[in-house]
């Protein structure tokens, strides 16, 4: 396992749990804890026990965005040649590679989400094929107030899952939706009453993900990747012209 206090890793049975673990900054993401995830997610998709990957937060939220300023943000070796002279650091590049491979992981991924869900946790939880969070969540993207541009891919996986209406609100607004408000939009699939340790109330949800039949589970999800309009990657290569 990662030799990470920033992340914990457990196992209930067939799930896996990557627990972020920084409740004194609400869990937002360093560098570090990118490439322990990233490392995490290798593992638990090689091995053949785990049948579920879920992501939760420890403390008040599940992640209140990319830690932009503090924490451990050293650059891998592999990214140094990709840097570019901006303060927001090298988080995009890493959240960039960390969402895709969440994205294309042939097992179930589940968000457990609950206070804030913003930024690069918003970017996780639109990354996984479910989303699970507390009626109370504060769950969006609030990058635009900060004149920040979001490049690991968001503005192709929103609009491919929930209705330009909302898209709208959340991106060029920058208003988090309550969990009961993404659940009524389609993009939380199950609330649970504010204050529940999620990992506990979604046991049942989860479980029930594992009992799919892996293989199955496996072809479907890619048919469903691979029949979109547009590669992800094309998309992440796509440079706006204003």
């Amino acid at each position: 396992m990662t030799d990470l206090k920033e992340l914990i890793i457990t196992d209930d049975g067939p799930i896996r749990h990557i627990r972020f673990n920084r409740p004194e900054k609400l869990n937002a993401l360093n560098t570090t804890m990118h490439e322990g995830v990233l490392e995490e997610l290798r593992r638990a998709e090689a091995e053949e026990g785990v049948r579920v990957i879920a992501f939760s937060g420890e403390g008040r939220s599940f992640c209140a965005g990319q830690d932009i300023g503090g924490g451990s943000n050293a650059v891998p070796e592999r990214y140094r040649e990709r840097m570019v002279a901006l303060d927001i650091g090298l988080g995009p590049l890493m959240i960039q590679d960390v969402t895709t491979a969440i994205r294309n992981v042939l097992k179930p991924t589940v968000a457990l989400m609950h206070g804030h869900a913003l930024g690069a946790g918003y970017d996780y939880a639109t990354s996984c094929d479910f989303r699970l969070a507390s009626e109370d969540c504060r769950f969006g993207d609030p990058r635009v107030h900060r004149a920040l541009w979001a490049a690991e891919g968001w503005s192709y996986k929103i609009t491919r899952l929930i209705p330009q209406g909302w898209t709208t609100r959340m991106s060029l607004r920058g208003e988090p939706l309550t969990g009961l408000e993404a659940e009524a939009a389609g993009l939380v699939h199950k609330t649970y009453p504010a204050g529940e340790n999620l990992r506990e109330a979604a046991r049942e949800y989860l479980l029930k993900l594992a009992e799919i039949p892996p293989g199955s589970y496996a072809v479907i999800k890619k048919s469903i990747l691979d029949s979109l309009d547009l590669s992800y990657e094309a998309a992440l290569a796509h440079v706006p012209r204003v």
